[in-house]
């Protein structure tokens, strides 16, 4: 099972950071409209719907992946999408400087530090009071991303990246919160069900809005970076996610690796 969550991590990047660049397409293509129209143009153009299925494997993988796979490392697993991105949009025609690369270099590092150093097993069970507080937190990236709807500009995409990243934060949590659950009809009441499903809908919603309005890269980049960061403290301190034993300083050193190069590729705009 382990060795399946890691095969599964490695999918849930390539997926993301190829569906990223897909989604961005069709965004643009109907960059010319706004609003809800905007939002249903671009669902319609085949990029975006190609996008989406990447997305929707890389989703599941990810589910697998957190199953036995700490969150702090599935999450940062995720960040490396955009490096997949920023290697697609090079390929497209798009410079990448020498510091874009050393960028993607750190992310690199910091990824092989944190897989020599996390500690592998099922998410400590939480109250039923937890789930539901969990759930609760839903409200507020769609709120922030209605906001950011209404904004226009540059703004307008960051705040919408940030409200996107923080709904698929959701998802991650939750489905680290279900690992090791056994399948029955009566997840179809479970509170992490239902946060999942919000997250990863409104999630979507907002991601295409900044696409829309955004370079892919800073864009992909502020959402996973809200994705590793809020997930991994929320996994050390809720879920019992560790390190192996006298690795503790290599992981963090990974951690900081890791977003830094995050954070380094966010100047980068397509």
């Amino acid at each position: 099972m382990l060795v399946v969550s890691w095969i599964a991590a490695v999918v849930a990047c390539l997926g993301y950071g190829i569906g990223s660049v897909l989604q961005s397409v069709g965004a643009r293509r109907a960059a010319h409209v706004t609003g809800v129209t905007g939002v249903a143009l671009i669902m319609v153009q085949a990029p975006y719907l190609l996008g989406l299925t990447a997305d929707g494997i890389a989703f599941v993988a990810n589910v697998v992946a957190l199953q036995q796979l700490p969150l702090f490392l599935v999450q940062a697993i995720l960040t490396a999408s955009v490096g997949v991105t920023a290697v697609i949009a090079a390929v497209r025609g798009t410079h990448l400087a020498r510091r874009d690369w050393l960028s993607l270099g750190a992310l690199g590092l910091g990824l092989v530090a944190l897989s020599l150093s996390a500690d592998s097993d099922n998410a400590v069970r939480i109250s039923t009071d937890w789930q539901y507080v969990i759930l609760a937190t839903s409200a507020l990236p769609v709120l922030l991303g209605l906001v950011g709807a209404r904004m226009r500009g540059r703004r307008s995409a960051l705040v919408l990246a940030f409200a996107a990243g923080s709904a698929y934060t959701g998802v991650a949590v939750a489905s680290r919160a279900i690992s090791g659950t056994e399948l029955g009809w009566f997840l179809l009441v479970d509170p992490m069900v239902w946060t999942i499903l919000i997250g990863g809908v409104f999630g979507t919603i907002f991601f295409a809005l900044a696409l829309q309005r955004g370079s892919v890269t800073s864009v992909t980049a502020i959402t996973f970076m809200v994705e590793m960061v809020v997930p991994s403290i929320v996994g050390l301190l809720l879920f019992g996610d560790s390190v192996v034993p006298g690795t503790a300083v290599l992981a963090g050193a990974g951690f900081l690796f890791a977003v830094a190069g995050t954070v380094s590729l966010m100047r980068f705009a397509t």
